[in-house]
């Protein structure tokens, strides 16, 4: 007598029906209920695609983010290798300090880079004198410029720039759901208004014949 094999048995595959989710504003659509109006419809469709174009658009704020991050790290690698500092000679000074609470002033400078003389401001110091040296930030032409952006920025640009594409998506759906339920409520109680007055009477107090 055959017997049968118990590693047949473990092996034999189990199949369960996969269902989709069941959305309580999508079966409000199918049913036949008198008691759902269309205006309940309209809400329920209404805030299925709101739902759906905040879902689609999370992907999409990931993506733009990801190239703001690629094009932002970029120009800020090439800042940190194009630009660079020199010694300045304080050219002239205020005497005081226009921001007392860090106590520094502005400046006037000349630099020299390739024999070429420049001249600019910058912010040093209040206590400089004519003849000190500061150092300034400077392009390979020489020309000022301002120290190149921690690409760390990137990071931070990239993902507030995502989560303001969302929020901005979500807040438009928000106000469209909105604005779609206050009109579908006063549509429902226009229409509960009607029943009301069709079934106690005309509106004005006389009740409705009947047989």
């Amino acid at each position: 007598m055959n017997r049968p094999d118990p590693r047949a048995e473990e092996t034999q595959l189990e199949f369960y029906p996969l269902r989709l989710p069941r959305w309580p504003a999508l079966l409000r659509l199918r049913r036949r209920d008198p008691l759902v109006r269309p205006a309940d419809r309209i809400e329920a469709v209404v805030a299925a695609l709101a739902t759906v174009m905040v879902v689609i658009a999370t992907p999409l704020a990931a993506a733009v983010g990801t190239e703001v991050h690629a094009n932002h790290r970029l120009a800020y690698t090439e800042q940190s290798q194009d630009r660079h500092t020199v010694p300045a000679t304080v050219v002239e000074t205020p005497g005081t300090a226009d921001n007392p609470r860090l106590n520094t002033t502005t400046v006037t400078v000349s630099w020299s880079l390739d024999g070429v003389q420049h001249t600019g401001t910058t912010r040093a110091p209040a206590d400089v004198e004519p003849g000190d040296t500061v150092d300034i930030w400077v392009d390979d032409h020489g020309a000022q410029v301002p120290p190149p952006t921690p690409t760390i920025h990137a990071a931070y640009e990239a993902v507030g720039g995502a989560l303001l594409i969302l929020a901005g998506v979500a807040t438009l759906a928000a106000i469209v759901v909105g604005v779609t339920r206050a009109v579908c409520d006063r549509i429902r109680s226009a229409g509960w208004q009607h029943d009301l007055d069709t079934l106690i009477g005309d509106g004005r107090g006389h009740p409705t014949n009947r047989p």
